[in-house]
């Protein structure tokens, strides 16, 4: 027997699509104001805050007051705006290097995966939340549990999450393949 790429690429496609529409039917239904086993919500002031968070595979929402004009997506939560959207299979390091970039990359053991790729705002590929501008602005994030979970799956939420509330303006990557 042989091994068929294009049935098995068309294959892949077609769950994608389908985690991409279980993913929105859940966003367009979710209750953001409470927390619960798999979605819970972090107010983000120091360090400290983000050594509170998830530790494992998820997706994750960052959310400010900070104010971004280019900013179209729609879901805010108490006030604060989503302005990043991302997975990881380590919620909290990518946390760290998102809003803490600094001490991130001065902590980074040789050892561990460099993350290179950080919300982009004024300019900068990563932010420091605790200097001028951003530390006047409150900062919250949102996880969503994925124990278990894929690249390919936390990718379509990621998708679903745009479809839905559009891409946050610090969320700049690349549209992804499949897309």
């Amino acid at each position: 027997m042989k091994y068929d790429i294009s049935q098995l690429r068309k294959l892949e496609t077609e769950l994608a699509l389908l985690e991409q529409r279980h993913f929105c039917d859940f966003f367009k239904q979710h209750d953001y104001s409470r927390n619960s086993s798999d979605v819970v919500c972090f107010n983000l002031k120091s360090l400290l805050d983000v050594e509170r968070t998830y530790y494992g595979p998820g997706f994750y929402v960052i959310l400010t007051d900070y104010s971004d004009s280019d900013n179209r997506c729609s879901l805010t939560v108490d006030g604060l705006k989503a302005i990043y959207r991302g997975h990881c299979y380590t919620v909290k390091k990518r946390l760290k290097s998102h809003l803490f970039n600094n001490h991130y990359r001065s902590s980074l053991q040789e050892t561990e995966v460099r993350y290179d790729v950080c919300m982009k705002l004024d300019g900068k590929n990563g932010i420091n939340i605790l200097e001028t501008p951003f530390v006047e602005h409150k900062w919250r994030v949102i996880v969503h549990k994925m124990k278990r979970s894929s690249k390919m799956i936390r990718e379509q939420a990621e998708l679903a999450f745009d479809e839905i509330f559009y891409r946050p303006s610090g969320s700049k990557e690349r549209k992804m393949k499949g897309a």
